[in-house]
């Protein structure tokens, strides 16, 4: 299905804070993963009184983030949060330090944490890019893409405790294992890719989308193709897909398919409403299949500008 006018209605109704909430939807994500290894460590842990104030924190870096807290000041209280979080781990080290059952617990945390926050400085950067000029293109390398995005997976699969892993070979792949097929091809030297800031973070948002709504055991295939013309993505599953009647809804913020509404997540719900945004925003075109229990595909393409080539 092509995305068309009649879906854009789901742009048109958005409030200024839930505008604000689709730019800042990867820190929304990053603080709520945070939060929700906190709330492990606090049901671990006997130090309510140790973590509870950092779960204030993020809470309210939250709604300070949704009210539309000036984007210069982000860096500073993320790396606030961070600091505190780091510093609890160290403190929760030493209180634990001869206690075999919970030392593991605390190594587990500090690896995810400290992974969670690679992640977000990453983002920082990019956001900062993104205040300086939103319409910017950026070229990458295929290797420093490629590298950004194994960092993301690592992050994904730390998060899950064990629950799962991520692998690349399905030789490799467990019945718990997600296979992640992920594949650039360019033919901008072969090597580089041009997109503009905020489509690196939609690329992202799409593909956790899809682990989330994708049972353990499946298969996340991602195609990013490169031409002197345009920048197209795919990214399909074979997970829960979307119920017919409801594909003209997806893109409404906050809007769940019926069949996933009861399944606990830590987005939003608005990683299609932010895709669309960024799809008109750059003159796209965007299209989704899916169909019900066995998977969903999204493609984004997106035209180069006639100018930038020329002034690389």
């Amino acid at each position: 299905m092509k995305i068309s006018t009649k879906h854009m209605t789901a742009l048109y109704n958005l409030s200024s804070i839930q505008f604000n909430a689709l730019e800042m939807h990867s820190f929304l994500n990053l603080i709520n993963i945070v939060s929700l290894q906190l709330e492990l460590l606090q049901s671990e842990l006997d130090h309510n009184h140790l973590i509870k104030p950092l779960l204030d924190q993020t809470r309210d870096l939250t709604f300070l983030i949704k009210k539309r807290l000036h984007r210069e000041y982000l860096p500073d209280h993320l790396k606030k949060l961070e600091d505190s979080v780091l510093d609890l781990i160290s403190e929760l080290e030493k209180t634990h330090a001869d206690d075999s059952d919970f030392e593991m617990a605390i190594k587990e945390a500090r690896e995810i944490f400290e992974d969670v926050f690679k992640v977000m400085g990453v983002r920082i950067a990019e956001l900062t890019d993104y205040n300086k000029k939103p319409s910017k293109w950026l070229f990458y390398t295929k290797n420093e893409f490629e590298q950004d995005f194994e960092l993301f997976f690592h992050a994904v699969e730390k998060n899950s405790r064990g629950k799962y892993r991520i692998v690349h070979n399905i030789a490799e792949q467990e019945p718990t294992d997600y296979l992640i097929r992920f594949e650039i091809n360019s033919e901008l030297d072969g090597e580089r890719l041009a997109m503009p800031i905020i489509f690196k973070d939609v690329i992202r948002d799409l593909i956790a989308n899809a682990r989330k709504y994708t049972p353990p055991g499946g298969t996340i295939s991602i195609l990013i193709h490169q031409t002197k013309k345009s920048i197209k993505f795919t990214v399909s599953d074979d997970g829960v897909g979307i119920p017919a009647n409801e594909m003209d809804h997806v893109f409404e913020y906050g809007y769940r398919g019926s069949n996933v509404k009861d399944r606990p997540t830590m987005g939003g719900g608005f990683g299609l409403t932010k895709a669309l945004y960024t799809t008109v925003q750059f003159n796209g075109d965007m299209w989704i299949d899916s169909e019900l229990n066995n998977g969903t595909s999204i493609t984004i393409e997106l035209p180069v500008p006639d100018k930038l080539l020329i002034q690389e």
